[in-house]
């Protein structure tokens, strides 16, 4: 008991639902929310209505009671412990205090015995989309007075538009909600058209190199089977050709320039190969190795590969014109062809290669080491496949390393 017979202020009970209903309070962001004019006209017209000097609306919250909108007061909020809210809430219907000093609950009250001096009060519970109590619209003065049942139906009407504004704003939410998960949808959904458009590019990069690396059926068996089963030929042609001179005509470039022309001369190349239907294999150096007739007819590869070596040759000799002009060096082009069998296949995981094998390989690169600058050197083999389609000026029996002697040719023309 307090002492000198003082009376004490009753502290507001602690609704069963308390964790729900601060969840439901929680949910309508309102707390500490900057003012808002569609809560103030509401405040305003229940003073308006009932002439009294306070009207407000009350949150809740846990150890508190917060104002949304208030006519007559001056603080933002108080403890919940004094309260008139706190007990309001706990009622289904308006809670009406007559007189707050004939009541045992607020006679002793801060707010009934200090600023504002609240004799009346009525609060009428608001309820949240949820259904639980989060707050009160209230009206207080600092006069006792009556409350009839007229002015409840009123202050309840007032209340339900309080509540209107509760589900509008838990529906604009909900529409916030909904946007911004569209358009977080939205983004991903571009975010996955990115991927796949990058995948996709990455795959075409990926089939484009495959395709550039590989003949075609090797890169599709690769694609398919993740492997290549190495595959024999008899009669495939093979070509070999280096650039006469290359180290003594490099000691007068720079690495740039160097590169520079190795690269113009390659890529030229590459391009014819690809156009007349010859296989690179591979660069060794200043070497360059291709094949034809793994498919198709063996006679029209061997043809298609004597006209890829006639354009690199007539390539050489116009650069080298066109270098050797302004007063520089620049090298000159042995060829070698041999046709016969030989295995072709894929080795390596790291970086995979196409590669041929087989003693054809080694007569071709004799071949060429025999051949002259500016000359193209066939073997007999290449000059029975293509018979009488070309002219070829004899050149009797040579020997090679590890071959004994073998019969060869200097290319002159396509009849």
């Amino acid at each position: 008991m307090p002492e000198n017979g003082a009376q004490a202020c009753s502290i507001p009970a602690v609704p069963m639902d308390e964790a729900d209903r601060q969840r439901a309070l929680d949910d309508l962001k309102l707390i500490d929310s900057p003012q808002e004019e569609r809560f103030d006209r509401i405040v305003q017209l229940t003073q308006l209505l009932f002439q009294v000097p306070i009207a407000y609306i009350s949150l809740i919250d846990k150890d508190r009671q917060w104002f949304k909108s208030k006519v007559g007061l001056e603080a933002n909020e108080t403890s919940r412990s004094v309260s008139f809210c706190g007990h309001a809430i706990l009622e289904d219907k308006a809670m009406v205090v007559p007189d707050a000093l004939q009541d045992y609950r607020f006679a002793a009250n801060p707010m009934v015995l200090g600023e504002p001096f609240i004799r009346f009060y009525a609060g009428q519970p608001l309820r949240g989309p949820s259904g639980h109590k989060v707050g009160t619209l209230c009206l207080a003065d600092k006069e006792a007075r009556e409350f009839k049942e007229h002015d409840l139906k009123l202050l309840s009407q007032l209340g339900k538009l309080v509540e209107r504004e509760f589900t509008l704003l838990d529906k604009i939410q909900m529409q916030i909600e909904t946007l911004k998960a569209k358009e977080a949808l939205e983004k991903k959904s571009q975010e996955l058209e990115k991927a796949v458009a990058e995948l996709s590019a990455a795959k075409e990069n990926s089939e484009f190199l495959l395709k550039n690396i590989f003949p075609a059926e090797v890169a599709d068996e690769l694609r398919a089977n993740g492997k290549v089963k190495a595959v024999g030929h008899e009669k495939a042609t093979v070509m070999f050709s280096d650039f006469s001179d290359f180290t003594s005509v490099a000691a007068t470039y720079s690495p740039a320039e160097l590169v520079e022309e190795l690269n113009r001369a390659f890529c030229l190349f590459d391009g014819l190969s690809a156009r007349l239907g010859v296989e690179k294999l591979k660069t060794i150096g200043d070497g360059y190795l291709c094949v034809s007739g793994l498919q198709g007819d063996s006679v029209e590869a061997g043809m298609k590969m004597l006209k890829f070596a006639q354009e690199i040759l007539a390539f050489t000799l116009k650069r080298k014109a066109e270098v050797e002009a302004t007063g520089k060096k620049y090298w000159n082009i042995r060829i070698g062809i041999h046709s016969g069998p030989l295995v072709a296949g894929v080795v390596g995981v790291k970086r995979m290669a196409y590669d041929i094998w087989g003693d054809t390989v080694n007569v071709a690169a004799r071949i060429q080491q025999g051949s002259e600058p500016g000359r193209i050197n066939l073997s007999k083999n290449f000059r029975d496949l293509v018979g009488d389609r070309i002219e070829a000026e004899s050149r009797g029996k040579k020997p090679i390393k590890h071959h004994g002697e073998i019969e060869m040719f200097f290319f002159q023309k396509i009849k």
